[in-house]
């Protein structure tokens, strides 16, 4: 048994990084395979490096989420069979993750937060932890994902990854979290649409207004609210004082990430430190 210690890191796989977005239920099945490897290898290279492993949606909840308006609660009479239809997309994606991190002989547990996570009015305030904690005690990776939930509010929410990661990261205290999607870090527009959009190395924690502006309707944006809301979740977990970065599924850089370094895309400096 190991305890929970300072090598802990977070990491988001984001939904159209390992899934086919515009294709309703379809895996990208070479984006994935290649990145369980790497997180395979990085595993086997570092022996202290404890994962807990999130992901997004994609093509499978995110459909059935914005036909249904999941998000906005029970508010008509086919939520309910949203609801089902939406956890049930979300949890088999996560099926599908799990099923192949065993194949290559990753240790990964499936935490579904549907079953044990409570909003009010679309923010967090109920989260059962205590199976991650024994999962990472025992050396276990948890996999948790961006999920629809029970919302003493609303009836019911969805909450992404980078919302779970904010919470979780008040309990567990990790050195890092990162966050590999499509786009290789923050830029002043889409860039994906923009040839002129510029990227921004850092973000300190103190002075995110000064670029908030940019992202307002810069970026697609999904049923979790698109990048302005996903670094606001970054930016108060680096007021903790966890440093965050948002990189590229890129070949190589979840190893290269996972070995130490910095860099690769934007890094959001932790408030304790932004001023070093």
């Amino acid at each position: 048994m190991t305890d929970i210690d300072k090598d802990l890191v977070f990491v988001k796989l984001g939904g159209s990084l390992i899934t086919e977005k515009n294709a309703p239920y379809t895996i990208n099945y070479q984006v994935l395979t290649r990145i369980v490897k790497e997180l395979k290898e990085a595993i086997d290279n570092d022996h202290h490096l404890q994962l807990l492993i999130g992901h997004g949606g994609g093509s499978f909840p995110h459909p059935v989420a914005q036909a249904f308006k999941t998000a906005e609660g029970f508010i008509q009479d086919t939520s309910v069979r949203g609801f089902a239809l939406c956890q049930n997309a979300a949890s088999t994606l996560n099926r599908i993750l799990v099923d192949l991190m065993a194949d290559y002989a990753i240790n990964a547990v499936s935490i579904q937060p549907s079953a044990c996570c409570i909003a009010t009015d679309g923010r967090i305030t109920d989260f059962f932890t205590t199976p991650i904690e024994a999962s990472l005690k025992h050396g276990l990776i948890p996999i948790v994902f961006g999920d629809c939930v029970f919302d003493t509010v609303k009836g019911c929410t969805i909450v992404s990854t980078e919302q779970i990661f904010s919470y979780l990261s008040s309990a567990l205290q990790p050195s890092r979290v990162l966050i590999v999607g499509l786009v290789g870090g923050v830029y002043t527009s889409d860039p994906q649409k923009d040839e002129n959009a510029q990227f921004i190395p850092t973000i300190e924690a103190e002075k995110f207004t000064s670029i908030e502006s940019y992202l307002g309707e810069s970026y697609s944006v999904d049923v979790t609210g698109g990048m302005v809301t996903k670094v606001k979740e970054l930016i108060e977990i680096a007021r903790r004082g966890i440093e965050c970065e948002i990189l590229s599924g890129a070949s190589g850089n979840i190893t290269k990430a996972l070995a130490g370094q910095r860099g690769l895309g934007t890094v959001i400096k932790p408030a304790n430190t932004a001023k070093r």
